[in-house]
């Protein structure tokens, strides 16, 4: 019998499952930190070991950079009570309803009739409680993670943009007329936003590790983003694409930990909230 290396006790398993799937008979002795191996099997078993570590060099690769939250608390619960006050206003989805009739996101309206703005509309309004309160639940603790990682006022302009883009893109890809509301399409733009930030920000640029944050933004997509025959299954994904095309180039421009800047995300916020109100004042003129 051989001696095949000095190994810690933390490899001793791993280069004896090695062995063992190599077909090479062994005897571990704990005691001297050692794995015994026939003479005749020496050069072989050295050569097994040699490639598993060759093969496995660098993996797992280290985790990427925790992004550090930022201070203070957004304004989450505060924008999920407007929308409840606002779904109190204009009520349940009803077709002679002025709101729905001039907010809602209208495949005939914007693509023909060129109502842009109700592509950003349409996401302030809700079918019903019931729709408000999936969105704001799930969405809230997304979205809220989101204003934490990047600051309260560029993830809502972001949110606003990617959601947009993502109606957009889901009216224009329908081979039918349709009609849609729910701030869905911003919830799901905002796991977009977090799994592109997380492709960019790997450490390592193998596929096995920039498929990782990709297949646990398409595993949330598929958990949270089917349901019923009401549920718009398209603007859900294409809000995560615009949100993964977002996350891209945010995480190109912003570090992991972005610096926090209070004026500058009340500012954004301002923009964002404006652009919101100049969409609403367009469908009301």
């Amino acid at each position: 019998m051989v001696r095949v290396g000095d190994n810690p006790p933390e490899k001793m398993a791993t280069l004896s499952l090695v062995l063992s799937a190599a077909g090479i008979d062994h005897l571990v002795d704990h005691q001297s930190g050692s794995v015994l191996v026939a003479t005749g099997d020496a050069a072989r078993a050295m050569a097994e070991w040699t490639t598993y570590e060759e093969e496995n060099h660098g993996w797992p690769s280290p985790p990427p950079p925790r992004p550090a939250m930022q201070p203070g608390t957004p304004p989450t619960l505060g924008l999920m009570s407007l929308l409840a006050l606002f779904l109190a206003h204009t009520g349940s989805w009803q077709a002679h309803s002025l709101w729905f009739a001039r907010g809602a996101v209208d495949s005939e309206a914007v693509l023909v009739q060129g109502q842009w703005w109700r592509l950003f509309t349409g996401m302030t309004l809700h079918a019903d409680l019931a729709h408000l309160a999936g969105n704001g639940l799930i969405g809230g603790l997304v979205i809220h993670l989101l204003s934490k990682t990047l600051g309260y006022g560029t993830a809502w302009l972001l949110l606003l943009l990617a959601g947009a883009a993502g109606n957009l893109l889901n009216l224009v890809l329908r081979e039918s007329a349709h009609l849609s509301v729910g701030l869905s399409t911003a919830v799901f733009a905002a796991v977009g936003l977090l799994t592109g930030r997380q492709l960019v920000h790997r450490r390592t640029r193998s596929l096995r590790t920039l498929l990782l944050p990709l297949g646990a933004g398409a595993g949330l997509l598929v958990l949270l983003g089917s349901g019923d025959a009401r549920t718009d299954v398209g603007a859900h994904f294409f809000g995560f694409v615009a949100g993964v095309c977002g996350g891209l180039l945010t995480g190109l421009v912003l570090p992991v930990n972005p610096p926090h800047r209070p004026r500058l995300q009340a500012a954004l916020f301002t923009l964002a909230t404006t652009l919101l109100i100049a969409c609403w004042w367009l469908a009301l003129r």
